[in-house]
């Protein structure tokens, strides 16, 4: 009788460990090219009740000068949930240049100095997502108007404003 208790014990816990790496797996590559709508979590990035900047703030916007072609906050925003594999509380809807301060007056979520895997790095107008901590590797979506629809200003790799500094990290997972 305890042997059996003992071996389905096991099994559980296998089904378990077995569960969390594939959750681990399904989220932990690096985001190497700009969501595509439609693709695999894509709901993140292109849905306007997950995602408090789409469309206005999204690819592909049409303002009075031409079309926004990427957001920094749009792209964040939808990667964090990604990363989370779930919707985050709509928290963080100013401009990126704002998120740092929120979080850390409000304490929504852990802070600090050093870059993890799946944080927000936040400098003073923009934030970008730790794909790799070492050496760090982030993805980000920048800001352009454009007269006409181009691709989305999309970066992976070192971060592409090298002269403005990582004010700090939230910690969403």
């Amino acid at each position: 009788m305890r042997q059996r208790a003992a071996a389905g014990l096991l099994l559980i816990l296998a089904i378990i460990t077995f569960y969390n790496m594939t959750i681990w797996q399904k989220s932990s590559s690096i985001r190497e090219h700009p969501p595509v709508k439609g693709a695999a979590g894509a709901q993140f990035y292109y849905h306007e009740d997950i995602n408090p900047f789409y469309p206005d703030l999204a690819p592909y916007g049409k303002t009075k000068k031409g079309y926004i072609t990427g957001n920094c906050t749009w792209y964040a925003w939808g990667r964090a949930c990604e990363i989370a594999d779930r919707q985050l509380p709509h928290m963080f809807i100013g401009n990126a240049g704002t998120w740092w301060d929120q979080n850390r007056k409000r304490g929504w979520y852990p802070y600090g100095q050093e870059p993890r895997r799946g944080a927000i790095a936040c400098y003073a107008t923009h934030v970008a997502i730790v794909e790799q901590a070492e050496p760090l590797i982030v993805s980000e979506s920048g800001w352009k108007v454009a007269k006409k629809k181009e691709e989305i200003h999309f970066n992976c790799g070192t971060p592409w404003n090298k002269e403005e500094e990582i004010v700090g990290y939230i910690y969403i997972i």
